[in-house]
């Protein structure tokens, strides 16, 4: 097997996402933000004979192997709710149609690994609607930094002071691997339950620079927006990721 390479990672940072599962595209685009996650992304994922091998290292306490075929990610196709499929204009990026697929496998085997809040929406594949926090602590067998994922108040408004401590602290600690998402509700300019990866933060000028995956863009807001429109921060400083 063949450890995935720098210009793959590079690719991932940037990869688009078609599923419903920004958890999981985010996640990974942070962790190539940092050397320590860059490392943990190199043993985890690497490629065989006909596919990859992606690694999880804390499944309820083991490290699990799941190995994906080329078949496998070609039978992954991007349906709407009807299981028509739908033209995609960019290329499903290959390494995280194979985190996809184990994904599917790890959850057909540990059903309990998609919290019972992500099952309600309607979806066509079983990895589609997750935690980042739960996927980052199963991927990189380190429990990460958590600040209101799993809290009732839908944004950041409530505990501002903590959130720009936080901010500040990413800031003056750059590189980090951090994820940041919104809840339900109105927010102009951005989408409804929905995942980021936090690119810069800029705590002189109170500012911060979001990735969305989605639609593949860079979005800047000033704390004040962020603090109204953002729900949750979860990830690491490069020395957790050790």
């Amino acid at each position: 097997m063949k450890p995935i390479g720098l210009e793959e990672m590079q690719n991932l940072r940037y990869a688009v996402q078609h599923f419903q599962d920004c958890y999981l595209v985010s996640s990974i685009g942070a962790l190539t933000n940092t050397s320590n996650g860059r490392k943990i992304l190199s043993e985890n994922i690497a490629h065989t004979q006909d596919g990859f091998r992606i690694r999880f290292n804390n499944v309820n306490g083991k490290v699990e192997d799941y190995f994906v075929t080329q078949k496998e990610m070609d039978n992954l196709i991007y349906m709407d709710k009807y299981y028509n499929p739908i033209e995609i204009k960019i290329p499903h990026n290959p390494i995280i149609k194979a985190i996809e697929v184990a994904m599917n496998k790890l959850i057909k085997n540990h059903p309990s690994k998609k919290p019972w809040i992500c099952r309600f929406p309607s979806c066509n594949e079983k990895f589609e609607f997750n935690k980042p926090s739960n996927f980052l602590e199963m991927f990189t067998g380190r429990k990460p930094l958590i600040f209101n994922e799993g809290e009732l108040n839908l944004s950041l408004k409530s505990k501002r002071d903590k959130a720009e401590e936080l901010l500040q602290e990413i800031d003056s600690s750059e590189p980090c691997s951090f994820v940041t998402g919104t809840a339900f509700g109105l927010h102009k300019g951005m989408s409804d339950n929905h995942c980021y990866t936090i690119v810069k933060i800029d705590s002189q000028q109170k500012t911060l620079q979001i990735f969305d995956h989605r639609f593949l863009e860079t979005l800047t807001l000033t704390y004040e927006e962020a603090m109204k429109k953002l729900k949750f921060i979860v990830g690491y400083f490069n020395q957790d990721l050790k």
